[in-house]
């Protein structure tokens, strides 16, 4: 009960803005921090929020299917956008009220033939993107002209994808290596 209560009383004051004053205790500066990244996440979500309904009202009302197309590729993106900034704010939350059970503090490691697998996949999938690129830049430079330029507007599109898509396989590439180069000391 006394555990409960006191969990419950942590969630509570984190989430509340933390004014040092206010109080009369000094907060640790993680705390604060954290705090302020949260409230500024938080801040981002709302608007995000906002922005999302509006291109959904538009979307809805125009009888334009091109621009009914487009407008609902960005509500795609907007919906990922919200849900990842959602997450994110769900992390700080569970940072500050110290709500991480000890089983999640341990990382999950890829390990041996399966690292290596999965280490040698990541590098396919880096160079299928470069490939793309290219490939969607060529294609972007013949469908000029093509229904008012929207393929060479949807190429573009698909190129800034492959170059999101390029810097989460090398944060994974990088992941996985470190993740071979602590093996590798733990068993020497």
């Amino acid at each position: 009960m006394v555990r409960a209560l006191k969990s419950r009383s942590i969630a509570i004051i984190a989430g509340q803005r933390a004014e040092d004053s206010m109080w009369g205790i000094p907060e640790s500066p993680e705390f604060s921090s954290v705090q302020r990244l949260m409230n500024e996440f938080q801040s981002h979500a709302s608007q995000e929020e906002r922005s999302l309904s509006s291109y959904r009202e538009i979307a809805k009302e125009t009888s334009d299917p091109q621009i009914r197309f487009l407008l609902g590729l960005i509500v795609a993106d907007e919906e990922r956008h919200h849900e990842l900034t959602t997450r994110m704010i769900t992390k700080l939350k569970d940072e500050l009220a110290w709500t991480r059970s000890t089983g999640m503090a341990r990382r999950a490691r890829e390990s041996g033939e399966g690292a290596r697998r999965l280490l040698a996949s990541v590098e396919s999938f880096l160079a299928d993107e470069r490939k793309s690129i290219e490939d969607y830049e060529r294609l972007k430079k013949e469908s000029r002209g093509l229904y008012r330029d929207m393929f060479a507007l949807l190429y573009t599109t698909m190129i800034h994808d492959s170059h999101k898509h390029i810097d989460i396989l090398s944060y994974l590439r990088a992941k996985l290596k470190d993740a071979r180069h602590d093996a590798r000391k733990r068993h020497a």
